[in-house]
């Protein structure tokens, strides 16, 4: 690999080749990082297919290139912060930095050490502190960790977030906004998705319009007696007075993940 492949490219190029040429010819294929079992994309992802899997991260790079202040291979130090089986972290094969990611299912972590040498994996504990020195992150990545947590947990990881970035340094979280409660609210395929009960749903509608944390509790998979999972729900006046204790926005991109999720791009205070 020379120094200028993996993500080290024009984000186009190396989106389009992840996507497409990767899977016409062997030589392509061999460039881009390997790709997780089935199971493991369905567990994160739902879905099945290495080419949809491949789409997405390209559509992840895509969106984060364009939000980020600055070229993402420029970052020294990256924390791809809930990274499941790799559907971003596939993409920054070929970081000049260190690359650092963390997920609570041991199996996404044994999958992304034995598979994606260039990630220092480590598995964390939900609700517990982070495995990583305070100031040590230049560039925090996460998708679809705070859409599913409620607000003990979120202001827990915040705190957390806040610790080991780097002054001057960038976050890119996603949330659901505005945009995704409209679609849950409007399509039956996207309330289908979400899979949560009518009556819940409403009170968080009420509770987003009123400015809060809106969450639905979710029983069975992570949800246990220590830790609760479900669909979140946060305003923008929200993150601008509560996460403003942490951090200033400095860009909120609605839909900017498949016209869904919201990308927030954050520097600590």
């Amino acid at each position: 690999m020379t120094t200028h492949d993996g993500c080290q490219l024009p984000p186009p190029e190396w989106a389009e080749l992840n996507r497409t040429l990767a899977f016409g010819d062997a030589t392509a294929r061999a460039r881009v990082a390997p790709f997780p079992p089935v199971a493991l994309m369905q567990n994160v992802s739902g879905l099945t297919n290495e080419q949809d899997f491949a789409s997405h991260g390209a559509d992840f790079w895509l969106a984060f290139s364009a939000s980020a202040p600055k070229p993402l291979a420029e970052y020294a130090t990256v924390l791809d912060f809930g990274c499941g089986c790799g559907r971003m972290a596939r993409m920054l094969k070929g970081h000049p930095g260190r690359v650092f990611g963390c997920d609570i299912d041991e199996r996404h972590i044994r999958w992304i050490g034995e598979h994606l040498p260039y990630v220092e994996a480590t598995q964390t504990q939900p609700d517990h502190p982070l495995p990583y020195a305070s100031a040590s992150m230049d560039l925090v990545i996460s998708i679809s960790v705070f859409t599913h947590l409620n607000e003990r947990s979120q202001d827990i990881l915040l705190s957390e977030l806040h610790r080991v970035s780097r002054p001057g340094g960038t976050l890119m979280l996603t949330i659901h906004g505005e945009r995704a409660l409209e679609r849950v609210r409007t399509e039956q395929r996207i309330w289908d998705m979400v899979n949560i009960e009518r009556g819940r749903f409403e009170e968080a509608c009420r509770q987003f319009a009123a400015g809060r944390h809106a969450f639905v509790l979710q029983q069975g998979h992570l949800t246990t007696a220590a830790f609760q999972y479900g669909i979140t729900f946060v305003p923008g006046s929200y993150v601008a007075n509560h996460w403003g204790r942490w951090f200033d926005v400095r860009r909120h991109v609605s839909g900017a993940l498949h016209d869904f999720q919201d990308l927030l791009v954050l520097e600590p205070r």
